[in-house]
């Protein structure tokens, strides 16, 4: 499962700017994956996606960015403390797609 997401990625997934909100995050998210991918990220455990998805969220919506728009993306995925780690911050919004997958394939 691993191999398949991470090939996926490396074709498709463009540089984004930070997302504004938690809509935007998983639109710009819903869009670099077919629907058996998105499938596969819902069930996955998220340590699974921690140096795929993970990697890409944290080097293009983390490390890249402006300052305040990574406070912004913090304070919107739940990160209270002005001190947060990325990899920490990167897995709060894998887990918080994973249940954006997870509320659409139950509708």
């Amino acid at each position: 499962m691993h191999r398949i997401i991470n090939s996926g990625m490396k074709k498709r997934l463009e540089l984004k700017q930070v997302p504004r909100t938690k809509k935007d995050a998983f639109a710009q998210l819903d869009a670099q994956f077919n629907e058996e991918e998105k499938g596969q990220i819902a069930k996955a455990d998220s340590i699974e996606l921690h140096f795929s998805l993970g990697m890409w969220i944290r080097n293009n919506w983390i490390y890249q960015q402006d300052e305040e728009d990574v406070k912004h993306l913090a304070e919107m995925f739940g990160e209270d403390s002005p001190f947060f780690q990325a990899d920490d911050l990167s897995g709060r919004i894998i887990e918080s797609y994973q249940r954006h997958l997870r509320a659409i394939k139950k509708k």
